[in-house]
C-alpha cells in the first residue's frame, strides 16, 4: 500500500457521516425557516441528503432519520403555510375591496336618474349624457397620478375593445389640465374618450376618493357606483348588468334629520323588582323550560341563574365556563339551548338546559359575536358566528357543522332575521371596511350598504311589525368625524332616523335591544344615549320613553310579560333591575 495515497479510518469515515450531519442541520434550519416558506427548499435538500446517507447503509442512521423527519416536516409546513399565506393575501384583497365598496354620500344616488352633464373630450368633441340614453355608460373619475386609476385603464381598454360603442360608452373624466392628459392618453393607448372637467353637479361633485366609477344603464339610471380600483371581471359585470328594475328616482332620498322626536303619548317607566346575582356579567331572555313563558337568564360566574318575570329564581345551572355574552336559542325537538362566549375569546360554547356542553365552535383569531336564528324555517335555530382577523362570517348547523362561509375581515357585528311564514331569513354583518353586508339564509350575498357614508361596527336587526318590515340599528361613526350615532335603516340602506349614542368606552361595549314595549305588535329599540338615559325609540324615529340615570349599565334586554307588553331588564354590576312602562 502506498502510504501517500492511503487514508486513515477517521478520514474515510468523515465523508460518510457528513451527509447525515448536513441532513440534520438542514432539517432543523428548514423547520424554523418554514415560517417564511423558503424553508421548504432547504427541507427538500435535507431530505435528499438524508435519504442518500440511508441508502449507503453506513453509520449515523439515527441522525440521518432525524434529518429526514425534520426535513419532511418542514416541507409539509412550508406547503401548508404557503397555502395559508396565499389565502390570507386573497382575504386582504377582499378586505381592501370591501373598504372601497360603498364609501361616501354618492352612494345615495344608486337607483336615481343621472343628472345631465356635458363634457368636452381632448379631441374637442362635446358629449352630452342625456343623448346617450339607450346605451350603457361608464363614467370613470380618475387622475394620472392615481395608482389604482392607472391600473384600471387596461381593463377599460379591454372592455371597450370587446363591446360595441353602440352598446357601451366609456368616458374618463379628470380635473387635470389637457396638456397633462394628452401625452398620458397617447402613451397608454387609451381607446375611449377622455375629458377634462370641473364644477360638475351632484353626485359627481361629492366624490371623495378616486377612482370612482359610475355605471349608468340604458334608461339613464345610476345602477352602481364603485369606489377604488377593481378587477376586470367586476368592471365588466357592473358595466353590462341588467337595467335597473323598478321605478327610478328623480333625486336621492333626503337625509333624515338627526335626533328623535318625542312621541305624542310618551310612556313613563315604572321601577319594578330588583335583585343581586353574584358575579353577574351577562343576561338574556328565552323560554328556558318550554312552558311558553319567557324567563330571564343571568350568567354569574360559572352559574346560570334562571329567574321568572316576577324575580323568583326558578333554577340554577352549572356553566362550563364564565361568559360575558349569552343568548338563548331553541331546538324544535330538544328545547332551549344556550350559547356563551367572551368577546374576542376563541370559542363559542353551546349548552342544553342541564348545562351539558353539546358542542363548541372555535375561531383562531377570536370571536367578535354569535347569534341564534332559524335560517331555513324548520323551527330549529342555527348559529352565525362573526370572527376577528380574516375568520369571516360562518353559519353553523344545530349540530355544530359549518353550513356556509362569507369571507369578510373582522366581522365586527352580526344579526339574524329568522325565517318565518312567507319571510326568508336575512343575515347582516359589519366588517373591517365599515360597510354592512346582507346575506340570505343560504349565504348568498344580497347587498353591500353604507348608509350616510358612516363607518359601522356594532349592529342588530329585527322585524319591526306584523308585516315583517326589517330594520337594522347600527353604531355608525360619521364620515371624517368621531361622532357616534345609532342609525336605523332598512334592508336597502334607506335611513329612517339617527340619534347620538353612548360609545365613550368602546364600541365592543355598546348594546342594543328590541321588543314590543306597548304590546301593540310593533317593536321598539333600546339604546343608551350620551347623557346616560336608556332610550326607547320606535322604527319611525319617535322617542317613546326614556329611563334616566342608567350610565354604567352593561347589558339590557326587553322581555314580553304575560300580557304581551315589554319589560326592560337591566344589569349594572351584579344588580338586576326591571322596569315596566305606562
Amino acid at each position: 500500500m502506498n502510504p501517500e495515497t492511503s487514508s486513515s479510518p477517521a478520514e474515510s469515515k468523515a465523508p460518510r457521516q457528513s451527509l447525515a450531519i448536513a441532513s440534520l442541520i438542514l432539517g432543523i434550519l428548514a423547520l424554523f425557516l418554514s415560517l417564511f416558506v423558503v424553508g421548504g427548499a432547504l427541507g427538500i435538500v435535507g431530505l435528499a441528503l438524508g435519504l442518500a446517507h440511508l441508502a449507503r447503509k453506513r453509520g449515523r442512521v439515527a441522525m440521518a432519520w432525524w434529518g429526514v423527519g425534520l426535513s419532511t416536516l418542514s416541507v409539509f409546513a412550508a406547503i401548508g403555510l404557503g397555502f395559508a399565506y396565499f389565502k390570507l393575501f386573497n382575504e386582504m384583497k377582499k378586505s381592501m375591496a370591501s373598504m372601497q365598496d360603498t364609501t361616501g354620500p354618492a352612494q345615495q344616488w344608486k337607483g336615481v336618474l343621472a343628472p345631465d352633464i356635458t363634457v368636452t373630450t381632448l379631441e374637442g368633441n362635446a358629449i352630452r349624457l342625456q343623448e346617450l340614453k339607450g346605451k350603457r355608460v361608464v363614467l370613470d373619475f380618475w387622475a394620472t397620478w392615481c395608482g389604482p386609476c392607472v391600473q384600471e385603464i387596461p381593463h377599460f381598454v379591454k372592455l371597450q375593445n370587446e363591446t360595441s360603442r353602440d352598446e357601451l360608452v366609456i368616458i374618463g373624466i379628470s380635473d387635470e389640465q389637457e396638456d397633462t392628459l394628452k401625452p398620458f392618453v397617447k402613451k397608454k393607448g387609451i381607446n375611449y374618450p377622455i375629458a377634462s372637467a370641473k364644477d360638475l353637479p351632484e353626485p359627481f361633485k361629492s366624490i371623495q376618493a378616486i377612482p370612482t366609477t359610475f355605471f349608468i344603464d340604458r334608461k339613464g339610471v345610476i345602477q352602481s357606483i364603485a369606489v377604488g380600483g377593481r378587477e376586470y371581471s367586476d368592471i365588466k359585470a357592473m358595466a353590462l348588468a341588467k337595467d335597473f328594475e323598478g321605478e327610478a328616482k328623480r333625486e336621492p332620498p333626503p337625509v333624515p334629520a338627526s335626533g328623535l322626536k318625542d312621541a305624542t303619548n310618551m310612556l313613563q317607566p315604572v321601577a319594578g323588582w330588583s335583585t343581586n346575582v353574584p358575579g353577574a356579567k351577562a343576561l338574556c331572555a328565552g323560554d328556558w323550560d318550554g312552558d311558553g313563558a319567557q324567563e330571564i337568564l343571568i350568567a354569574g360566574g360559572s352559574t346560570l341563574h334562571v329567574l321568572s318575570l316576577d324575580g323568583i329564581e326558578k333554577s340554577t345551572v352549572a356553566l362550563p365556563a364564565e361568559f360575558s355574552v349569552i343568548e338563548c336559542g331553541r331546538h324544535r325537538q330538544k328545547g332551549a339551548r344556550l350559547l356563551g362566549y367572551s368577546s374576542w375569546g376563541h370559542t363559542v360554547e353551546v349548552m342544553d338546559r342541564t348545562g351539558k356542553r353539546l358542542w363548541s365552535y372555535s375561531a383562531m383569531m377570536g370571536v367578535d359575536g354569535a347569534h341564534w336564528g332559524d335560517l331555513d324555517g324548520d323551527g330549529t335555530d342555527e348559529l352565525i358566528v362573526g370572527m376577528n382577523g380574516f375568520g369571516g362570517l360562518d353559519a353553523v348547523s344545530s349540530e355544530g357543522k359549518k353550513l356556509w362561509h362569507a369571507g369578510l375581515p373582522n366581522v365586527w357585528g352580526q344579526a339574524v332575521i329568522p325565517a318565518g311564514p312567507g319571510q326568508p331569513a336575512n343575515v347582516f354583518a359589519t366588517e373591517a371596511g365599515g360597510s354592512v353586508r346582507s346575506y340570505d339564509g343560504q349565504g348568498r350575498a344580497l347587498q353591500t350598504l353604507r348608509p350616510e357614508g358612516a363607518y359601522y361596527t356594532r349592529l342588530t336587526a329585527a322585524a319591526m311589525d306584523r308585516s315583517g318590515k326589517i330594520q337594522v340599528l347600527a353604531l355608525g361613526q360619521s364620515h371624517g368625524t368621531s361622532k357616534d350615532d345609532a342609525i336605523a335603516f332598512d334592508s336597502n340602506g334607506q335611513v329612517a332616523w339617527s340619534a347620538p349614542i353612548n360609545a365613550s368606552g368602546s364600541w365592543v361595549a355598546v348594546r342594543f335591544a328590541s321588543g314590543d314595549i306597548a304590546g301593540d305588535g310593533n317593536r321598539e329599540w333600546a339604546f343608551l344615549d350620551p347623557a346616560g338615559n336608556l332610550v326607547l325609540a320606535t322604527a319611525n324615529g319617535e322617542k317613546l320613553a326614556a329611563v334616566s340615570g342608567q350610565a354604567g349599565i352593561t347589558d339590557f334586554v326587553i322581555v314580553p310579560d304575560k300580557n304581551g307588553r315589554g319589560l326592560l331588564v337591566t344589569l349594572r354590576g351584579s344588580a338586576i333591575q326591571v322596569f315596566s312602562f305606562k
